[in-house]
């Protein structure tokens, strides 16, 4: 199964990490999509946090994903974490 988080510039890192560490126990995978500089900056620190908060080892890979947002085409980031064995 997997938790979807939506990162916004405003997002704490603190509460992301945790939520990101938290899922990993519960054995889930994470998926952050953040759109926007501000967002992929906290999206970023947030999983470097949760590298310091456990010793669950896990992988992250970073992808581009599209959404039409009012019309509009946009881009954004999208960062998938799983738990590696």
């Amino acid at each position: 199964m997997e938790k979807t988080f939506k990162v916004s510039s405003y997002s704490k890192v603190k509460a992301l990490s945790g939520a990101i560490v938290k899922s990993l126990e519960e054995d889930y995978d994470v998926r952050l999509d953040a759109i926007g500089a501000g967002a992929v900056n906290q999206a970023v620190k947030a999983v470097a946090a949760a590298k310091q908060m456990t010793d669950i080892p896990f992988l992250s890979d970073i992808d581009f994903f599209d959404v039409s947002i009012n019309g509009e085409e946009k881009s954004g980031i999208r960062i998938s974490i799983k738990r590696h064995s």
